[in-house]
């Protein structure tokens, strides 16, 4: 892969912000290593394969935002009682933008039914993720749903978690349930 090719796809991801010119400086390197260590690889300066690897897979995988979010026409401006915020990784910027996934819309419309059945705000703990993000919560699985936008960790005050898991497993295309506490439920859907 040239240089230019890889400046057009991570700015195609949004992590190179120059022209894509073919000579590897400062913005490359500075766009490499933002890109390395939001999929949780080892920032190492230098180009190598499992990057490459990771940015082709990321480029395949990649879904426009634009067409899923709220007050475009998608599936959001159905959703009752969630922003697409809700689900926003909580890494703070050091891992990526927010949104290395976008949460998917089973997980959604099956968190609203929650919502709606319970009659109470529910509290999201832990939406999408990004790798760093991942690796820093004590006991989640390398390959979470997470990671995909296809599960979350969520709450509804006042409910019990075996009360919510009750109702989760109830819910279509869910995958994996679990309480996480008393209060907090894991909800994965269509793992793949």
């Amino acid at each position: 892969m040239t240089d230019k090719q890889k400046q057009n796809l991570l700015q195609f991801l949004g992590y190179y912000d120059g022209i894509p010119d073919n000579i590897w400086g400062d913005k490359s390197r500075k766009a490499q290593e933002a890109f390395q260590k939001a999929q949780g690889l080892s920032v190492t300066g230098s180009w190598n394969e499992a990057t490459e690897a990771a940015l082709l897979d990321a480029v395949a995988h990649w879904e426009p935002e634009e067409s899923q979010t709220p007050g475009s026409g998608s599936w959001w401006d159905e959703i009752e009682y969630f922003d697409r915020s809700e689900f926003k990784c909580t890494c703070g910027g050091r891992g990526c933008n927010g949104y290395p996934a976008e949460p998917r819309e089973r997980l959604v419309r099956n968190a609203d039914m929650a919502r709606k059945h319970f009659g109470c705000p529910a509290i999201v703990s832990s939406g999408v993720r990004c790798q760093l993000r991942n690796s820093e919560l004590p006991g989640s699985a390398a390959n979470s749903l997470h990671l995909t936008g296809r599960a979350m960790d969520f709450a509804i005050p006042g409910v019990s978690s075996a009360t919510l898991l009750a109702y989760v497993r109830t819910l279509p295309e869910v995958h994996e349930a679990y309480a996480i506490d008393g209060s907090y439920v894991h909800m994965g859907v269509q793992k793949y």
